[in-house]
């Protein structure tokens, strides 16, 4: 049996299709994932049934964008109705080709460009209250300096080498001052990059949140302005002047809240080297630790690295 005849007869099992045959149903695999494999699913009876069915890969843990299959199932649940990400239909934590995530599919294209668009769609989902359901839902992310540089070091000790001693020497030049805690966390995406950002007629939409937590703003903000994201995602680095007009787009949705715009300004100046830090800690990771399997990935996160390190000789000078 083929294996997208077991994903249909774990659907039907669980009640979400028929029972009866499955021979009008159709699975498309996307392109696009770095780790879990991600279905269309379309009936040629049923126009309007069109779903993502999301197979959870089981891989080591990533210290950086864990597998959380239950945490995105979370997050979609969350944010439905707020017009940001896609609608959740189903969860299952178990069956024979492990956990499944069931959501409608956002038509649309690859993120179109929009730097204004996104920073508003982050503001958006940033200004959504935690309620009791999230804060038991996500784990805590880390947010000051001191702790986002001890994250990075877990990264780096796992190769000792000349490329992890390199990242390591801007280590000494960073800030470890710290910030007041903040006072109110919000859902973090922690992966937002431009391709889990989908251009669909209703606006933009943030998708595969497979890796959520509570935290700071400034974690996805910081992501999706880093070079290395940029890159990793087939996209040319931001220039300074984009960087500008998305900050100032995101500072814009905040300042309807002046005391949170002014927190959120001063922890962007206190930790924003040591974010970008972290994420040069990650791609010597992963170049690392993929040189003597996928020499392609290898070069890519190398690639990634090296723009990372030119943003933070900018911010550190």
């Amino acid at each position: 049996m083929s294996h997208e005849k077991i994903l249909l007869g774990v659907l039907q099992a669980n009640g979400l299709l028929p029972a009866e045959s499955s021979d009008g149903m159709y699975l498309e695999l996307l392109t696009g994932g770095f780790w879990n494999r991600v279905y269309r699913l379309r009936s040629k009876q049923l126009s309007t049934l069109d779903w993502v069915v999301k197979q959870f890969a089981d891989v080591p843990a990533n210290p950086m964008f864990p597998i959380l299959p239950t945490a995105e199932y979370a997050a979609l649940q969350f944010l439905k109705g707020h017009q940001c990400a896609p609608t959740p239909l189903a969860f299952i934590a178990d069956s024979p080709v492990g956990s499944l995530l069931v959501y409608e599919y956002v038509k649309g294209s690859y993120w179109n460009g929009d730097l204004e668009a996104t920073a508003t769609l982050l503001g958006r989902v940033h200004s959504i209250p935690i309620d009791p359901f999230a804060a038991n839902a996500f784990r805590q992310l880390p947010s000051d300096a001191p702790n986002l540089l001890t994250h990075a070091e877990v990264m780096l000790q796992r190769h000792e080498s000349a490329l992890s001693d390199s990242v390591r020497e801007l280590s000494r030049r960073l800030s470890f001052e710290t910030v007041h805690p903040i006072r109110n966390g919000v859902l973090v995406h922690t992966d937002c990059g431009p391709g889990n950002i989908v251009s669909s007629p209703d606006g933009l939409r943030l998708i595969d949140w497979q890796c959520p937590g509570i935290g700071d703003g400034l974690q996805d903000v910081l992501t999706f302005v880093s070079p290395a994201m940029q890159v990793l995602y087939g996209y040319p680095v931001l220039t300074l002047a984009q960087e500008q007009r998305f900050l100032r787009a995101y500072f814009s949705v905040l300042d309807e809240h002046p005391t949170d715009a002014m927190e959120t300004s001063e922890r962007l100046r206190i930790t924003r080297s040591s974010h970008h830090y972290r994420f040069a800690a990650y791609c010597a990771m992963r170049a690392q630790d993929t040189g003597g399997s996928d020499e392609k990935t290898s070069r890519l996160y190398s690639v990634a690295l090296q723009a990372e390190i030119q943003m933070l000789h900018r911010l550190l000078s």
